[in-house]
C-alpha cells in the first residue's frame, strides 16, 4: 500500500475529493487527525496545535512568542506551541502514515514531507477564483465578496506554511503527480483522474 497527500487551493473541493478518493482506494482519509497527533506527541492541548494550523507565523507573533520565551516569568512561555517543533512532528505523523501506508492525507505540507518517496501519489486541487469563492459562499453563509478575500488569505497563509517549513513553493508542480483543476473537471472528474494516477504510480 501507498500514501496519497491532496494539497488544494481554498475551496477547491478538498473536503469532497480526498474522502472520496480514500473511500474508492479503500484507504483512510486523515485530515485533523494529524495536528492532533502531532499535538499527543509534543504533549500540548490539540485546541492551541489547531490555532496553528497550516499557517506560518505573522511577524508579530514571532516576536511575542521569542519574548515569552525568553521571560518564562512572565508566566507565558508553558502555554506558547513552537512553531518549528509543531511542523517537525507534523512531518513526524506523515511520515508514520506513509511508513504504514493506505492513507489519504489531506494538507499539512505532506505534498514536501514525503516529496520523492516511490509509494506515494501526490495530488494538487485548484480552481478559478470565483468558482472557488461561490463554493465557499455557498457553504459558509457569506458574501461572494467575503469568500474571494477568505480564499486569498488562506491560500496565502497556507503558502507561507509550506514555504517557511519546507522551503518550496506550494504551486510548484514538480512538488506533484498531478494538478487537477476542479473548475474545468468538476469534483468527480477530480476524483476519477486522481483515481487513475493512483493506480497507475501505486497499483492501488
Amino acid at each position: 500500500m501507498g500514501v496519497v497527500t491532496v494539497s488544494r487551493q481554498y475551496g477547491a473541493g478538498g473536503l469532497r475529493v480526498a474522502p472520496a478518493l480514500a473511500e474508492r482506494l479503500d484507504y483512510r482519509f486523515v485530515d485533523r487527525e494529524v495536528i492532533e497527533q502531532a499535538a499527543a506527541r509534543l504533549g500540548v492541548d490539540p485546541e492551541v496545535a489547531r490555532d496553528r494550523d497550516e499557517r506560518a507565523p505573522a511577524l508579530v507573533e514571532q516576536i511575542g512568542m521569542a519574548l515569552a520565551h525568553g521571560t518564562p516569568e512572565f508566566g507565558m512561555a508553558d502555554v506558547r506551541l513552537d512553531d518549528r517543533e509543531l511542523a517537525e512532528a507534523i512531518r513526524a505523523v506523515s511520515e508514520s502514515l506513509a511508513n504504514a501506508g493506505g492513507y489519504v492525507i489531506l494538507g499539512r505540507g505532506a505534498q514536501a514531507a514525503l516529496h520523492g518517496r516511490a509509494d506515494a501519489c501526490h495530488f494538487h486541487l485548484v480552481g478559478l477564483l470565483g468558482d472557488r469563492a461561490r463554493r465557499v459562499a455557498k457553504s459558509q453563509g457569506l458574501t461572494e465578496d467575503e469568500a474571494r478575500a477568505l480564499c486569498k488569505r488562506r491560500d496565502a497563509e497556507r503558502a507561507g506554511y509550506v514555504r517557511r517549513f519546507y522551503g518550496v513553493d506550494i504551486e510548484d508542480r514538480l512538488l506533484y503527480d498531478c494538478v487537477l483543476n476542479t473548475s474545468g473537471l468538476g469534483l468527480e472528474g477530480a476524483i476519477e483522474t486522481a483515481l487513475a494516477a493512483c493506480r497507475t504510480k501505486l497499483g492501488a
